[in-house]
């Protein structure tokens, strides 16, 4: 039997969720499964990420409030996480294809956060983002992931292994 993973969920994961796949109106299901697995220990996010998510001021960020912040959104100031993030920028630095303006955005945004959590406390990172290894433009979570050797999933391969499975219900007669 293998082992179950835990997720880290990126700023996207809730907000392509919200705006596109799983609205609270038409998809409730969605956000209480995030919450299932977050009680059975198998999902988080960070604090950077809530702070991206509370920008928003819809109705995602005053679900995210009612969220309990230090057990679902871990904190990222502790030693080794901080280590791990200050390696990761300097990885992001060094590299010469990446514009002066890529590297300033990846250095506040949750992305570099993201992976130096999970590398430290062993979590997949899950986001809809799409790897660009050849990207000037734009530092991508699943290249500084992969990087990092850090695994980085979809929402839906996420539940996939969370063993999630969409049936409809009984149609009303009309």
């Amino acid at each position: 039997m293998t082992k179950s993973r835990r997720f880290l969920l990126d700023s996207d994961a809730f907000i392509t969720a919200h705006r596109q796949h799983y609205r609270f109106s038409f998809c409730p299901a969605y956000w209480r499964i995030l919450l299932d697995a977050h009680e059975n220990k198998r999902l988080a996010s960070i604090e950077p990420v809530r702070r991206e998510v509370l920008q928003g001021k819809d109705q995602l960020a005053e679900w995210i409030k009612t969220r309990p912040p230090k057990s679902f959104f871990k904190g990222v100031s502790d030693a080794a996480v901080t280590k791990a993030y200050a390696k990761l920028s300097a990885w992001v630095n060094r590299r010469a294809e990446y514009t002066a303006e890529a590297k300033a955005k990846f250095a506040i945004s949750a992305d570099g956060w993201l992976v130096a959590y999970a590398s430290t406390n062993a979590f997949v990172v899950c986001t809809y983002e799409v790897a660009r290894p050849e990207s000037q433009t734009s530092v991508k979570l699943p290249d500084v992931a992969k990087w990092a050797g850090i695994a980085c999933i979809t929402p839906y391969e996420m539940l996939d292994e969370l063993g999630v499975r969409m049936v409809p219900t009984k149609r009303k007669e009309a």
